[in-house]
């Protein structure tokens, strides 16, 4: 659900700026990261514990909304309390507290993929909020098979057919991450000689895993040695 939020809210953003969403809370999800770049590539992360049946997966915490344009190079971050069992309802109240911007959102997932409806009142346009209130009212009542079946044109139209609906067309989603050799031997760089030999004497190699896609990524000696020198190391995946 995260991912598909993170999608949503990056297609109606100005600037093409990349969004993250990061989620802290006391109950059984304990961190949860989505980032998605203007070029709509995704990634993300989940920390968790086990729960009981029927505890909700949300408690106590906070929301941040993170937005970076490569353009401008400004950034800005806005943070609301985690006020709800559903991330759908969380995001929601941090559009309205901190943008004035009353909004639905409907998110729903399966076992091998997510959907979103994104509903905003968008000042200027001439629409009121008992229009929005109406429109909103529509979205709530979507069928969620048909928000994972139906494609845009057939969905939207039939969903909301008092309305004009303009269609823009489609972008493709992809995968982003960026454990490359090069980003990985910047960290390399930052744990220090001192500590890259440490773990070489006592493992014999040094191994980084990548909290966003798993994989683990072992150096050997000369590895380290090229990036001590300033090089990029060959690598052995996992």
């Amino acid at each position: 659900e995260s991912l598909a939020a993170a999608v949503l809210l990056t297609t109606g953003l100005k600037g093409s700026p990349s969004l993250s969403l990061q989620l802290q809370s006391e109950g059984p999800v304990k961190l949860l990261l989505s980032q998605c770049s203007a070029e709509l590539t995704i990634r993300g992360l989940a920390q968790w514990r086990s729960n009981e049946a029927g505890e909700p997966l949300l408690g106590r915490g906070r929301l941040a909304v993170n937005l970076g344009s490569p353009e401008s190079g400004g950034y800005f971050q806005g943070i609301v309390p985690l006020v709800a069992e559903r991330l759908a309802t969380c995001l929601e109240t941090y559009f309205l507290q901190s943008e004035q911007l009353p909004t639905r959102l409907i998110l729903d997932c399966a076992d091998d993929h997510s959907s979103g409806l994104l509903v905003q009142l968008i000042p200027g346009r001439g629409a009121t909020r008992e229009s929005f209130e109406r429109v909103a009212e529509l979205a709530t009542a979507v069928d969620r098979e048909a928000l994972h079946t139906q494609p845009a044109e057939q969905l939207l139209p039939d969903l909301f057919c008092d309305h004009a609906v303009r269609l823009f067309g489609p972008r493709s989603i992809g995968h982003d991450c960026r454990c490359t050799p090069h980003y990985l031997a910047g960290i390399l760089r930052i744990l220090g000689p001192d500590e890259l030999h440490s773990i070489l004497s006592e493992q014999g190699r040094v191994e980084l895993t990548c909290d966003f896609c798993n994989r683990a990524f072992q150096f050997q000696p000369a590895d380290v040695d090229a990036v001590l020198r300033g090089g990029d190391p060959t690598t052995v995946v996992h």
